[in-house]
């Protein structure tokens, strides 16, 4: 432990005295050499990490934590989780904030996380989507391509859920008096890419769709789809 202490103590005061990486990798070196094994606060400490104590590092299950830098301090509650494996990360523009948190917020349910005056971003089942304020004439412009019969508008953007999922928020949409572009229905019936689909807007006119596959393995199945004249 002493030596430790005597470690920790020698490197710090020659990064403060000598703010060179090679300097301290050298020192980190040596100690390792020694058998000497530096705690994870000691080693933010050294890299600039702030004053940030073990104990914050190791509470991953906490609903709400502290974080302290040496300028400020920043406190936030974590109302959501990220998606397993890697969420993705989405940005659009909507024409006013306070209807973008009514719609994603309330009507589609997603929890909300960091924010600022020009912008504000959502947990849409564990993943990143990013409401931009760009003034407030913006209405998304709509082009049209035909998939087994109906006119699919685009750009557009949702996520793949199950049926339970998928039927339930069918029921929100509508409870919400949100209008369908195209109503809740099984495209591809008997095929490969058998699924439920639906899509609506938002109050800034970008398209959503969610569907639920049938089959969920069958997602990313390749054939030749034939479109209906």
């Amino acid at each position: 432990l002493r030596t430790v202490t005597t470690t920790v103590a020698s490197i710090a005061s020659v990064a403060v005295a000598r703010p060179s990486s090679s300097v301290v990798q050298n020192i980190l070196r040596h100690s390792l050499r020694r058998r000497c094994f530096l705690s994870p606060s000691a080693v933010l400490s050294i890299r600039g990490g702030g004053g940030v104590e073990q104990n914050d590092l190791s509470s991953n299950n906490s609903t709400s934590r502290e974080m302290s830098t040496s300028a400020s301090e920043t406190k936030y509650v974590k109302l959501a989780d990220p998606a397993p494996g890697s969420p993705f990360h989405y940005a659009f523009p909507v024409h006013n904030l306070d209807e973008a948190k009514k719609f994603y917020g309330e009507v589609l349910g997603c929890e909300e996380g960091r924010s600022s005056e020009k912008w504000q971003d959502y947990s849409l089942h564990g993943h990143q989507i990013v409401c931009h304020w760009v003034g407030n004439d913006y209405r998304c412009q709509d082009y049209y391509n035909p998939v087994d019969g109906d006119d699919i508008p685009v750009p557009h953007m949702g996520l793949a859920l199950t049926e339970e999922q998928f039927h339930a928020l069918a029921e929100r949409v509508k409870a919400a008096g949100i209008q369908f572009i195209i109503e809740p229905h099984l495209r591809f019936q008997g095929q490969p890419g058998e699924q439920w689909t639906m899509f609506f807007k938002d109050q800034s006119g970008n398209n959503l769709e969610f569907k639920a596959m049938t089959t969920i393995d069958n997602l990313f199945a390749k054939y030749n789809v034939v479109d209906e004249e």
